[in-house]
């Protein structure tokens, strides 16, 4: 009965997480990636049933519960980094401190804070030992310099990057969103089109692309 429990605890988890990357998104940025979660489902589980602590999942679900919200005060916003610093000091090497790394770039996004956005994201990379959660963290670390107009940059985080399969047609809208940026309107169209037809290869749904390169064909005219 217990083991019942616990798996339905961990599947509430993963439900509330899901939905946290899914919010995972502003428009000032043309959209942040949002995480192909069911790719390191397992090494969540795997994680859970190692390593993870009763307090440690308490402390992921409280942060979960505070960040889900539509908006936070100050007041929230303190709670939230109290909890993310818990779960990071007391919980380093787990993969509730990476991901309560990912919501800490979030809110950051959410207030419009760009660089500490980066800062977070940049600790996820250089502290994780996940290959998806230090991919993912770079992808949206490439998105976020984008949204602060360092396209350069934004390019060599991309290009450092190895990527999952899953998250490769995601690399590619990000690269047709720089190529863009940097005046590359042949690059960015290439790039967009490799999105497609890699969404399409691995049964994906990437919005916006195809408005993208539509938008494409106007400005070479005018």
């Amino acid at each position: 009965m217990a083991d019942q429990l616990n798996i339905h605890e961990e599947d509430d988890q993963l439900a509330a997480a899901k939905r946290i990357w899914h919010n995972y998104a502003k428009p000032i940025l043309g959209g942040i990636i949002i995480a192909a979660v069911g790719l390191f489902a397992w090494h969540w589980w795997q994680d859970h049933q190692q390593s993870q602590s009763e307090a440690a999942s308490l402390q992921y679900q409280q942060l979960i519960q505070l960040t889900s919200q539509d908006s936070l005060d100050d007041s929230g916003r303190q709670a939230a980094q109290s909890i993310i610093d818990a779960i990071r000091d007391q919980h380093g090497d787990t993969l509730y401190a990476d991901l309560a790394g990912m919501i800490q770039a979030r809110l950051a996004v959410d207030g419009n804070d760009l660089p500490a956005a980066e800062r977070a994201l940049g600790e996820v990379r250089k502290r994780s030992d996940r290959d998806e959660i230090r991919a993912l963290a770079g992808l949206e670390l490439a998105r976020v310099q984008l949204g602060q107009d360092k396209a350069e940059e934004a390019l060599g985080t991309l290009e450092s990057l190895q990527l999952p399969e899953a998250m490769s047609a995601r690399g590619a809208d990000i690269r047709g969103d720089i190529q863009l940026a940097m005046g590359n309107v042949d690059e960015a169209r290439s790039a967009w089109q490799n999105a497609v037809n890699l969404a399409r290869e691995h049964n994906q749904q990437l919005s916006g692309i195809q408005l993208k390169l539509d938008d494409l064909a106007p400005q070479e005219a005018s």
